[in-house]
């Protein structure tokens, strides 16, 4: 378990540097989520976990994509590294 969880931890800054040239930092993130234009953070985080039963979210980005989208990585229960999307205007899973 532990070379799994490790691999994951060094394969997932990896897989999810190209995407984050669009996307926002932690305080840009707070302004679009204050101004009521897209759901929280934890709202999509509830969604990505129903999606995925017991899956611990390890990493939220937000991306501006012509519309926001939260890019999160998932570590699944069996040690699997899942990428979910989540729309940031309806909280909807992609």
């Amino acid at each position: 378990m532990r070379v799994i969880l490790l691999t994951a931890m060094i394969l997932v800054p990896l897989a999810s540097s190209p995407a984050q040239a669009n996307c926002l930092s932690q305080g840009e993130m707070r302004e679009v989520v204050a101004s009521g234009a897209i759901v929280s953070p934890v709202s999509a985080t509830r969604a990505a976990q129903s999606a995925h039963p017991g899956a611990q979210v390890t990493n939220v980005d937000l991306c501006d994509v012509g519309g926001y989208i939260y890019q999160m990585t998932l570590l699944l229960r069996d040690g699997r590294v899942a990428r979910v999307v989540v729309d940031g205007a309806s909280g909807a899973v992609r």
